[in-house]
């Protein structure tokens, strides 16, 4: 099996196949092999602590979103008018720039979040061709 094929998982120390192509012998005659990860919804897999941990961690993430929405629109408020007046433009600008930045770290954060929860729960399926 080719090395670039196989990455390793740095906790477990395990490898972990995405969608790997590989040969058997039997006899003199070579069969091709698929091993493929399917996410399983079962105690071990799906519903492990660190499966559960990596869903818990996106959800906190989604509600920091929702926080994040909600400031923006307290500031964006008709009560608020005469303090951001008062404050100027460089301090909406700042706390826009720190809006955005939090979204697409976030964002990237939610994304690598899905892909370990998806390593974490799937198993590991062989099948000849």
């Amino acid at each position: 099996m080719p090395a670039r094929c196989v990455t390793h998982d740095r906790r477990r120390r395990t490898p972990v196949f995405s969608q790997v192509s590989a040969y058997r012998l039997a006899g003199s005659h070579a069969y091709p092999i698929t091993i493929r990860r399917r996410v399983q919804f079962d105690r071990r897999h799906a519903f492990s602590c660190s499966a559960v941990g990596h869903f818990a961690e996106v959800l906190m993430l989604l509600f920091c979103f929702c926080v994040t929405a909600a400031m923006v629109l307290v500031l964006r408020s008709e009560p608020l008018r005469r303090e951001r007046e008062a404050a100027g433009p460089a301090v909406l600008w700042v706390i826009g720039f720190l809006c955005v930045s939090t979204i697409g770290i976030g964002g990237l954060a939610i994304f690598r979040l899905v892909k370990m929860w998806r390593t974490a729960s799937s198993g590991v399926f062989t099948s000849e061709v």
